[in-house]
This record gives structure tokens, C-alpha cells and sequence, in this order.
């Protein structure tokens, strides 16, 4: 199967087996139509946004969804 077209998002809130919402690890996969850029590791851990919504706030401008805030947040992540 080609993931060139599709970006598939798998969430965790159990890094160390217990319900923690200040480490969310997470996988994306998938180009996304060559709007993602894969191969790389992003760490979050030591940055001032690091807000999930700011995730999902960036993946929905790389497809064209443009909105000023989603949830909590109002900010961007440049390197997604």
C-alpha cells in the first residue's frame, strides 16, 4: 500500500502506562499529498507549545483548512 496520498495520525496517552496528558507520543504517516514532510523525529519535550490542538492546528493548514485558533490553541508548530 502507497501512503504517498493519505497521513494516518496514531495518538497515545499511555508513554508510560498511565494516563499522562503532558507527554502525548505521537506517529504520523503518510505524505499527505506531499504536503508532509516524513523521515524525522520532532521533540516537543523542552518547548513552550506543545499543545495537541497546536498539532492539529498545523496538519489542518497543511491541507488547506485555514483556521486562527482549534481548541486550547492558537499557535502553529513550523516544523510540522
Amino acid at each position: 500500500m502507497r501512503l504517498t496520498h493519505s497521513a494516518l495520525i496514531y495518538l497515545s496517552s499511555m508513554q508510560t502506562g498511565g494516563h499522562d496528558a503532558t507527554n502525548l507520543p505521537c506517529v504520523i504517516v503518510g505524505g499527505g499529498g506531499g504536503r508532509l514532510h516524513g523521515g524525522r523525529v520532532l521533540d516537543y519535550a523542552n518547548q513552550p507549545n506543545r499543545k495537541m490542538c497546536s498539532l492539529y492546528l498545523s496538519l489542518l493548514d497543511k491541507f488547506g483548512i485555514r483556521l486562527e485558533e482549534f481548541g486550547d490553541s492558537n499557535e502553529h508548530l513550523a516544523e510540522v
